[in-house]
């Protein structure tokens, strides 16, 4: 899998994910602004609530952005070659019958890319999983808190 093809991809699903939330943002304020969402009672509170979506949605944009701005400015690191887990590396996992693709970066955990075929999961230093690979080589081994195994298969 190619590390440089899958940053890419991850840039630019962020992208899509401020745009989403931008227009989600909109479409929420316009609504809370509308004639339609106006009180009809003291008990009415849909303007109010769609009020609180724009600004949440808003703050989900401003998250994106920011986890795109960090990811740019450490591109260099995180595309570096790695021989073991760490901020950067790009690498899967067996557990049991089933392969899993990881990259460790310092925002954006959570997120899933597919490439190649494969879904890749972002994962951050604040992952427990990321706490249980840290400084892994391919071909060790660990366990998981709920006593499954698991080996690391490739680093890139």
């Amino acid at each position: 899998m190619d590390k440089a093809q899958f940053f890419q991809c991850l840039l630019s699903t962020l992208r899509q994910e401020v745009h989403n939330a931008v227009n989600a943002a909109k479409d929420a304020a316009e609504y809370a602004t509308n004639e339609e969402s106006r009180a009809q009672s003291q008990w009415d509170t849909q303007g109010l609530e769609a009020s609180y979506l724009a600004a949440g949605q808003a703050s989900q944009a401003r998250q994106w952005a920011d986890a795109i701005e960090n990811l740019q400015s450490e591109r260099e690191d995180l595309l570096k070659s790695n021989s073991n887990v760490c901020l950067g590396a790009l690498f899967s996992c067996s557990f049991g019958d089933c392969v899993e693709y990881f990259f460790f970066a310092g925002t954006a955990g959570g997120q899933s890319i597919l490439l190649d075929g494969q879904e890749v999961t972002v994962i951050t230093a604040q992952s427990p999983l990321a706490g249980r690979l840290m400084g892994l080589k391919a071909g060790d081994s660990f366990s998981m808190p709920n006593g499954s195994s698991g080996q690391i298969l490739t680093i890139e």
